[in-house]
This record gives structure tokens, C-alpha cells and sequence, in this order.
């Protein structure tokens, strides 16, 4: 390779041409460029030349130089290559300050994206925006290739097409408010400052963009509020001025003309000039009161032209940051109410006997209500929201609860299931004064559960501003029990009627069966041995006999229940009754009979009646258990009652049947009538006492019998 250099020898620290002579180009090139220069020497003998590329070279004494390296083709006379030139720079000065100028760019761009101005670099001849940083491209609404190359005015100032006057580098040619457009279409009110800079020749504008529309809100809430205060102030029916701390007016608003003062004579006088002397000193105090931050208020007696009047003030500090430079206060005119007052105080002085003595009446009055409403028979209670708000004593007693209790319960809980969507119908309407029946019984539920006959009467009134039930609720529970005893009694009649007709229809003829009987029994024995007599025959004959004892008892049952005869009381041993009882009794082999008889007080009863019963329920009792079982017989003593229990092991009886025990008629038995119980009960009842019966099926059942001592 032949070469030619100029400047070589200095760039790569040789100090004759001769050195140089003879040695590969590749041997001044560092070994990570060669297989780049192997493809840019390539390049060069396809197309005759190559640009300048970097590259590493390598000095004499082995320094490493960045420079740049061109080459080209010689070609001879005829068109046939024969030299290769090669051209080298060295660039590293250039590196220098190309890595300088880039420092300095990042360094500039992360300064210009950090703040909180948005700032549009636009080329000062042309207009075009050429640069925006983030909070720019934000208050524009538009990204940063939507931006560049734009005409700054299509964004900032779209009305004004003229340029920005000129002026030095470095100096603010524009700082007004304009409107920017976004790229939305949105128009917002900005603050713009334009300077002018220079970068490589070239003249720039730096504009700054910061968005003021949250200060232009802010003013024109501000006018807005100068503007009410100033018609307030203006329009006010009261005086109103502002002072300083020495009491000196310094504005004060047309109304004081109301007084007979000129506006315009008021303003920079001092407020005690205006003000009767014995109020001076309290006015001083409450300047030092203001002074310290306070408000303060009070009556006081002004001098008007017109004479002198009464006035309230009320003043409140005026304050420019945390100190307080003045004050503010109104001013009303209260000499009328002031005379009025005076008159009212007169009046009320004549009058307070008249209410003192109308108040002893209505005070009397309520006391004779509240006496009457607490100690009336029958429950009284208002009804609001659904709940009790108010309940008199009986209306407590007759549910269960004490006055304290029952106040806020829902009436919905104090009435039974089948009842309550009744009442609850019934109470909304009657509320909107619809057409309800007043008076009505529903069962009511006690605090124990249990289920209460009432009789409600109810009515609409106004309680404490607001619609409310008045409700009167009458206990019924005795008077149910008379008309289930008067049912009774109309059933007894019945019964009594019925068993005085089948008395006087079947006993004649039961009789001539029961004489038949007889004498059959009679004279069957006394035939000749040679006439037989029938076994079955004399079977027959006992089973008419049974049949029409049977039939008897039926009819006297009937008669003992309907009209039974009056208890001969005696003083009677209850236990020997019990042993007595059990003594008749022909119980069965696999039955067994035990007693459990505590010490019991003699007592008056009718001993057959009461036998009666006992030996009525000890049968009873065998036969539930089918002749297998133990029928237990106990007594003792309770408060003011002798109780005597029969508890079997039978079969027990149904919850059904358990609510049909003691109803004549009913019995669980293939064969009765169901006369037995009903006439223990009646037996029992006209004791006094009572009977009471308990069942568990497959268990067996109780019957307890209690009568009073």
C-alpha cells in the first residue's frame, strides 16, 4: 500500500516518513475496530469510496486516539484501480465537546422537566415550537409530537396572529395574561413570560405558561364576596361601621341616616362623641376586649338629632393576619321593643296572679285526670310508632309487666298470633282516619306467655304534635268464664231435661226386666232335676242383669250431673277415703295398687261424693293400663288445698283429647258415655276445689284432685 501523509507522523507520534513506510494500515488500528475496517476497505473497492467512520487508533507509544478515517480508490490512466488513499482525523477534542455539550443538555433537560412552569422553546423567526417540557405538554393537553412543529400560536394567544416585539437577549419582551387553547378545544386563562435566548447562532423564545385558572376562580370569588359584602354593608336595616382600637370611625353604611346623621359627617369621628357618658366606660373595656381578639355585645344610649335612643351593638375584631387592626359593628334601634318590654313587664305583673291562679286549676285538673286515668278499671295506653308510650297501671297488671316494662314494647308482641294481623291492620288505617270498627276483642299476650280475652276500644288523637291510637282494654277473662259458665249451666238444663225424660221413659221398663230377671233366677233352681237347666241360659240371664244395672247407672249418672243433690259436708278424713276406696277396688292379678298418703288435715266434704270420685278415677286408671301396670295413689298437704293424685302406667292420652276430658259425652272407651269424669269435675267443683289432669303418651296419666281445707 502506498501512502501519503501530511499530518500522520504528529498524530501518531513518529518522527520520520521513513518509520511509517511499509507498515499495514490494520497495525494502527485497535483490534476491536479491524473487522469493521476489513468490511468498510470492502465497501470502498466495490464503490470507489467511504465516508468517514470512527475509529480507535493506536500511537507509537501505545496511546489509544479516537479520529475518524475516509478512503478512496486511485485509479490509472485506464480506469484500472492502483493506489488506496486514506484520510484520518483525529476527533478527540470533538468527543470532548460533543460529551460536554451532552452533559449539559441532560443536565438542562432534567432542570426544564423538574419544574413546575411549563416553558415552550419557539424559534424566534419561524414561530415553530420546538421544544415543551412535561408540565407544558400538560397544560396544552397534547403530546409532545402533537406539539413540536407547531405554530406557537395555534396554542398561546389563537386571536392575536402578529408576532411578539423584540427586544435584547436575555430580556422579558412579553408577561401578560392570555387565553390558551387546548387541544381539546378548551379555552383556560394562563400567565405568559417571554425571553429571548441564543444557541448556536440561532435566536429563540422562551416562553413560561403557568395555568391561573384556580386564581382567576379565586378572584372572581373574591369580587363576588366584596360585592354581597358591599350590598350587605349598604343594604343592611341596621347601622354598620368599622373603627380603629381608639374608637375613630372609619366607614359606616347609609343606614345611619335612619338615625338623623349625615354619612358623610360621621365618618372619622369618634363613637363616644355619639354616646351618653355613662356608657363610656363600658365601651372603653370593650374596645380592650376586642383588641384581644374578642366579640363583645351590649345595649347602650346614643344621641341622635332625632333624640335619644336605646340600641343593641354586637362588634367583632377586624384583623390583618393574627393582628387585630380595627373593629366591625352593628347597630340596631330597640327603643320600641324596649318600650314594649316595659309594657309587657307591666302587664305581665297583672297578669301573673290570673296565670298562678289558672295554673292551680289546670294543675288540679290533670291531677284529678292522672288519678282518674291511673286508677281506672280498665287498661288506658297511647299507642305511637307501634309501640306503648304511655300505659296506666291496669294496663300493666292486666299483661303481666310492670309500668317501667311495658313503655316501648311493640304492640305487635302483645297480642296472639292469630290475632295480630287484626290489630295490626287495623292500627295504620285508623291512624289515616280511615273507617275502622272501634271496639273489638282480641286475645292479648302476657309476659308469661299466657293468653288474655280483651276488649279494646280504640280512637285517633294527637299526641305531642303527632298522630297517636288512644286504646281502652278491658279485661274479659271474668266475664268469658261466666258466659262459658252460663253455656254450661244452658247444657246442664239440657242434659237434666234429657235425663228426666230417659229416667221416666226407661226405668219402668228396666224395672219389669230387672223383676223378670229375678224371678227367673228364683225358679230356674227349683225345677225338677230332670228338667236341665241351660249353662248358657243362666249366662244370658246374668248378662240381662249386668245390662240393666249398666242402663241404671246411665240414668243416674245423667241425674247426678244435671241436678246434683247438695253436699252434706262433715269433717272427713281424706286418707281413709283413699283406703277405703282401694278396699272395693277388685283390681286385677298383674295390677298393682301402692299408696303414698302424707299427713293430711281433716277437712268438710261429703264422704260418698268424694268416694265417688276417687273410686270413678282408680277404675279409670286400671282400665287405661289394660289390666297390666301400677296405679300409684298419693296425697299431701298444700297451702289452703288437700291434693290427692292417681298416677298410672297405661297408654296416656292424646293432646286432643286431653282438651275434651272433663266435656260430658266424650270418652276414649269402646264402651261409656262419657259421663264419669264430667261428674267428678262437677263433684269436685262444688267442693270448691278443682281437678286437673296430665298425660304423656305411652307414659300414662295423672289426675290430681285438690280441695280446699
Amino acid at each position: 500500500m502506498n501512502c501519503d501523509f501530511v499530518s500522520a507522523l504528529d498524530m501518531l507520534g513518529f518522527s520520520s516518513k521513513e518509520e511509517l513506510i511499509g507498515k499495514s494500515g490494520y497495525s494502527f488500528i485497535a483490534k476491536k475496530d479491524h473487522q469493521r475496517g476489513m468490511g468498510n476497505l470492502k465497501k470502498t473497492l466495490e464503490q470507489g469510496s467511504t465516508k468517514s467512520t470512527a475509529y480507535t487508533f493506536l500511537t507509537k507509544d501505545g496511546r489509544k486516539l479516537p479520529a475518524e478515517l475516509s478512503a478512496s480508490i486511485i485509479k490509472d490512466s485506464s480506469g484500472k484501480p492502483s493506489d488506496f488513499m486514506a484520510i484520518t482525523k483525529d476527533i478527540a477534542n470533538r468527543n470532548e465537546a460533543e460529551e460536554t455539550l451532552r452533559a449539559s443538555k441532560n443536565y438542562l433537560e432534567k432542570i426544564l422537566n423538574s419544574v413546575f412552569t411549563g416553558v415552550v422553546v419557539v424559534d424566534e423567526k419561524t414561530h415553530e415550537i420546538v421544544d415543551a417540557n412535561p408540565k407544558a405538554l400538560k397544560t396544552i393537553g397534547a403530546s409532545k409530537e402533537h406539539v413540536i412543529g407547531k405554530i406557537c400560536h395555534n396554542f398561546i394567544c389563537p386571536a392575536e396572529k402578529g408576532k411578539c416585539p423584540i427586544s435584547d437577549l436575555g430580556q422579558t419582551v412579553d408577561r401578560s395574561e392570555r387565553v390558551l387553547l387546548r387541544a381539546n378545544g378548551e379555552r383556560i386563562p394562563i400567565l405568559k413570560t417571554v425571553t429571548t435566548t441564543m444557541w448556536r447562532g440561532h435566536k429563540y423564545l422562551i416562553e413560561s405558561l403557568i395555568d391561573i385558572t384556580e386564581r382567576k376562580k379565586a378572584e372572581e370569588a373574591l369580587r363576588e364576596s366584596e360585592e354581597k359584602y358591599r350590598n350587605l354593608f349598604e343594604n343592611a336595616r341596621d347601622v354598620i361601621f368599622t373603627g380603629d382600637l381608639k374608637g375613630n370611625i372609619t366607614n359606616i353604611n347609609s343606614f345611619v341616616e335612619e338615625y338623623g346623621f349625615k354619612r358623610e359627617k360621621i365618618v372619622g369621628k369618634n363613637m363616644l362623641q355619639f354616646v351618653s357618658k355613662k356608657y363610656w366606660p363600658r365601651l372603653l373595656k370593650d374596645i380592650a376586649k376586642i383588641s384581644q381578639g374578642n366579640i363583645v355585645e351590649g345595649e347602650i344610649e346614643i344621641i341622635t338629632p332625632k333624640g335619644k335612643t336605646i340600641s343593641e351593638y354586637r362588634s367583632n375584631p377586624i384583623r390583618r393576619g393574627k393582628k387585630v387592626v380595627g373593629f366591625q359593628a352593628s347597630l340596631r334601634n330597640i327603643t320600641e321593643r324596649k318600650k314594649l318590654e316595659e309594657k309587657l313587664r307591666q302587664y305581665s305583673e297583672h297578669l301573673e296572679e290570673l296565670v298562678q291562679k289558672r295554673t292551680e286549676e289546670l294543675l288540679e285538673s290533670e291531677k284529678r285526670y292522672s288519678v282518674l286515668v291511673e286508677e281506672a278499671s280498665d287498661g288506658v295506653a297511647i299507642i305511637q310508632d307501634g309501640k306503648i308510650i304511655f300505659a296506666n297501671k291496669k294496663t300493666a297488671e292486666i299483661l303481666g309487666y310492670s309500668k317501667d316494662e311495658i313503655i316501648e314494647i311493640s304492640i305487635e308482641k302483645l297480642v296472639v298470633e292469630k290475632d295480630r294481623q287484626l290489630v295490626m291492620g287495623r292500627y295504620p288505617r285508623r291512624l289515616r282516619d280511615e273507617k275502622v270498627p272501634a271496639t273489638y276483642e282480641v286475645e292479648a299476650l302476657s309476659k308469661t306467655g299466657e293468653s288474655v280475652p280483651t276488649e279494646l276500644s280504640a280512637t285517633r288523637i294527637n299526641y305531642q304534635g303527632r298522630p297517636a291510637d288512644l286504646v281502652v282494654m278491658r279485661d274479659i277473662r271474668e266475664r268469658k268464664r261466666l258466659e262459658e259458665q252460663r253455656l254450661k249451666l244452658e247444657k246442664l238444663a239440657t242434659i237434666g231435661e234429657i235425663a228426666t225424660m230417659v229416667g221416666h221413659d226407661l226405668r219402668n221398663p228396666l224395672q219389669s226386666i230387672e223383676n223378670a230377671t229375678y224371678y227367673l233366677n228364683n225358679e230356674l233352681p227349683r225345677l225338677p232335676p230332670s228338667t236341665p237347666i241351660p249353662e248358657k241360659a243362666l249366662e244370658m240371664l246374668q248378662v240381662i242383669n249386668d245390662s240393666v244395672s249398666y242402663a241404671d247407672k246411665i240414668i243416674k249418672d245423667l241425674k247426678d250431673f244435671s241436678a246434683p243433690k247438695k253436699p252434706i259436708l262433715m269433717k272427713t278424713d281424706v286418707n281413709a277415703i283413699v283406703k277405703e276406696t282401694l278396699s272395693q277396688v277388685e283390681a286385677p292379678e298383674n295390677v298393682e295398687l301402692i299408696t303414698e298418703l302424707g299427713h293430711l288435715p281433716d277437712i268438710k266434704a261429703d264422704k260418698d261424693m268424694i268416694k265417688r270420685v276417687f273410686m270413678n278415677l282408680v277404675i279409670n286408671g286400671i282400665q287405661a293400663m289394660e289390666n297390666v301396670g301400677r296405679l300409684k295413689v298419693s296425697s299431701k298437704k298444700t297451702k289452703g288445698f288437700v291434693e290427692v293424685s292417681f298416677r298410672d302406667t297405661g297408654t296416656g292420652i292424646s293432646r286432643e283429647s286431653m282438651n275434651k276430658l272433663f266435656t260430658p259425652f266424650f270418652s276414649t272407651k269402646a264402651k261409656g258415655m262419657g259421663m264419669g269424669l264430667p261428674i267428678c269435675a262437677r263433684f269436685v267443683e262444688i267442693h270448691g276445689g278443682s281437678i286437673e289432669a296430665a298425660s304423656e303418651e305411652g307414659k300414662g296419666t295423672t289426675f290430681t284432685v285438690k280441695l280446699p281445707t
